[in-house]
C-alpha cells in the first residue's frame, strides 16, 4: 500500500506530535492556551458546547482509554452524556491542563511499538486506542478552533 503522506508512512507517534504541534492546522497549544475562562466557557448561539466541554469530553476519552492501557479497569460506558458535562468558568484551566497531561501520555506511550499489539480490556490493542486518541484529538481541535472563532 503507497503511503498517505509524502515518502514516508506516518506512525502513531508522528500523528500524535503532528495534532500537538499542528504541522499542517493549528497547534493545541494555539486552539487552548491563550483562552480565557469566559470564552472557554461560553456556548455560542446554535451551538451545543462550549470549548471547555469539548476539551473535557476529549480528556474523559483520553483518560478511559489511558486507563484501559495500563490495565486499570474501566466499566462500559453508559452512553449517559457524562462525557459531554458543563465545564464552569473557575474549572477550565484544570480541564485544560488535565488535557495536555493525558495528551503527553499518550505520546510517550506511541514511542514504544514493543507494547503496541498488547490486547487491553475490551478487545483493543494498545495501537488501536491510540490511534482512536489521536483521530479523537484531530476531529475535535477541528471543533475548537470553529468555536473559537464564533465566541
Amino acid at each position: 500500500m503507497a503511503p498517505w503522506y509524502g515518502n514516508d508512512v506516518i506512525t502513531v507517534a508522528e500523528a500524535l506530535n503532528q495534532i500537538a504541534e499542528g504541522k499542517d492546522f493549528d497547534s493545541l497549544s494555539e486552539a487552548l492556551m491563550d483562552l480565557g475562562p469566559q470564552q472557554a466557557t461560553t456556548v455560542p448561539n446554535q451551538c451545543a458546547y462550549s470549548i471547555a466541554t469539548i476539551v473535557f469530553h476529549t480528556w474523559f476519552w483520553q483518560d478511559r482509554w489511558l486507563k484501559q492501557i495500563a490495565d486499570i479497569h474501566c466499566e462500559p460506558f453508559s452512553g449517559d452524556d457524562s462525557d459531554f458535562i458543563v465545564i464552569a468558568a473557575d474549572k477550565w484551566v484544570s480541564t485544560r491542563d488535565r488535557f495536555f497531561d493525558g495528551y503527553k501520555q499518550l505520546q510517550e506511550l506511541a514511542q514504544d511499538v514493543s507494547v503496541f499489539e498488547k490486547p487491553t480490556q475490551f478487545g483493543d490493542t494498545v495501537e488501536s486506542l491510540l490511534v482512536r486518541a489521536a483521530l479523537h484529538s484531530a476531529y475535535h481541535v477541528g471543533q475548537i478552533v470553529l468555536l473559537r472563532r464564533l465566541t
